[in-house]
């Protein structure tokens, strides 16, 4: 059985360069790692150890599919809305609302 620092290299060493996301079921990684069933905190763990090289590990709420994602390029929002509008068109955005609850 491959520990999340174990499979967290393995995917790092695999695709760390590509710019697209990956994807991965829950079926994928069992077979990958010898595992027949995995928790949250062994996803958080292979998280945590993938963003030190800039790969966020994520995954659906159902714990079904699971995406690697690039984020060393990616823009701050205020940059974001730059490149969509003019800068006189969103300087009425105002912070979100809480709702009481």
């Amino acid at each position: 059985m491959v520990s999340a620092k174990e499979f967290a290299i393995w995917l790092k060493d695999k695709f760390l360069h590509e710019r697209q996301g990956i994807t991965l079921t829950r079926r994928d990684i069992n077979k990958l790692t010898g595992r027949q069933g995995f928790s949250l905190s062994f996803v958080n763990d292979t998280h945590y150890e993938l963003m030190r090289y800039g790969i966020a590990f994520v995954t659906d709420t159902a714990r079904e599919n699971f995406y690697l994602i690039p984020i060393k390029d990616c823009k701050h929002w205020r940059a974001a809305l730059d490149s969509q509008f003019e800068k006189e068109l969103y300087c009425n955005i105002y912070p979100i609302e809480r709702s009481s609850g």
